[in-house]
């Protein structure tokens, strides 16, 4: 490897080290494992794993949201504050004359950003009900 490259080497692993911390300690907790089996212990670390990955493509599609914002004490917006931004949507069951449907809490502007930007979109969910569900067809 030539100087370039072993610099180039050198600072990514600043990435992976930040993706240990996150696993460990910030967002993830992956540390401790009271699981007492080696499968559970496995089965932890996946799903672990998989939650970083999903934080990972959340912040790339949230990059625009976040350089968007302050700096330091100023800023805004952080992967907490969109979780608990989101966190305020609301799905409830609601039971009128017999007949029950869920109602979606209405987005705010800051929620429709957000949604925006990871390319998601509400949407009801389908009744388990088929009478229910032929009730709400026109």
């Amino acid at each position: 490897m030539n100087t370039l490259e072993v610099v180039n080497a050198y600072k990514r692993l600043t990435f992976v080290e930040r993706a240990f911390r996150s696993l460990k300690t910030v967002q993830l907790e992956i540390r401790p494992v009271y699981h007492k089996t080696d499968e559970r212990i496995r089965s932890h670390v996946f799903l672990c794993m998989l939650s970083y990955y999903l934080q990972w493509h959340m912040e790339q599609r949230l990059a625009p949201l976040f350089a968007a914002d302050e700096e330091g004490s100023e800023r805004r917006w952080t992967f907490r504050g969109v979780i608990d931004c989101l966190a305020q949507i609301t799905c409830n069951r609601v039971a009128v004359n017999g007949v029950e449907f869920d109602q979606n809490s209405t987005p705010t502007p800051e929620q429709e950003e957000i949604l925006s930007l990871l390319q998601v979109s509400m949407y009801l969910r389908v009744p388990s009900s088929p009478a229910i569900w032929q009730q709400s067809v026109p």
